[in-house]
C-alpha cells in the first residue's frame, strides 16, 4: 500500500506541475496529460480501496488530501481566470456591436 500511496503522491505532483505551466498556447498539449494523470490516480485509489477496504484506505487517504486540495485550487484558479477573460471578450463584443448600431443609425 505504501508504494501505491507514493505513486499517487508523485502523480499528484506531476498533475500540479502540468497545471502550473498550462496556458492558452499549450492547452491542447498539457491539459490531456493532466487529465490522464488524474485518471491514473483515480484508478490507483480504486485499486487500493478494493484491495484493502474502505476503512484501511481512509487511514492513508489523509496524507493525500493536501496535494488533492492544491490541484482543486489550481483548477478553480484556471476556471476563474478563463471566466474573467470570457467576460472581458463578451464586453468588448457588446461594445463593438453597439458602436456598429450607432454608426448605422447615423447613416
Amino acid at each position: 500500500m505504501e508504494n501505491k500511496i507514493e505513486i499517487i503522491k508523485n502523480s499528484y505532483k506531476a498533475v500540479l506541475g502540468y497545471l502550473e505551466i498550462l496556458s492558452d498556447e499549450n492547452f491542447e498539449l498539457i491539459f490531456p496529460k493532466a487529465k490522464i494523470g488524474m485518471e491514473y490516480v483515480s484508478k490507483l485509489k480504486r485499486e487500493l480501496k478494493d484491495q484493502f477496504g474502505q476503512e484501511e484506505f481512509n487511514k492513508f487517504e489523509e496524507r493525500l488530501l493536501a496535494p488533492a486540495k492544491l490541484i482543486k485550487i489550481k483548477f478553480d484558479d484556471i476556471v476563474t481566470l478563463k471566466e474573467i477573460k470570457l467576460a472581458a471578450v463578451a464586453a468588448e463584443i457588446s461594445y463593438l456591436q453597439n458602436q456598429k448600431k450607432i454608426a448605422n443609425y447615423y447613416r
